[in-house]
């Protein structure tokens, strides 16, 4: 079979462009989060305090017993 005459699988192309979207999105959220931490260092002589910030306990919107 010749790949020139061979059919696209929806699936497998819808599975790319997720996966396309994901890279993107985690890119962009990569400088945001590197632009906040240049933004949150002052003087400039500081290191780049690149942080998450997470606190302990129970996911956003679990429910409690």
């Amino acid at each position: 079979m010749a790949a020139s005459t061979a059919t696209k699988n929806p699936a497998k192309e819808s599975l790319r462009q997720e996966q396309r979207e994901q890279k993107q999105a985690e890119r962009t959220k990569d400088k945001d989060d590197l632009h906040e931490a240049l933004k949150d260092t002052f003087p400039a002589s500081d290191p780049v305090a690149a942080q998450t910030a997470t606190k302990p306990g129970a996911k956003k919107g679990a429910k409690s017993s």
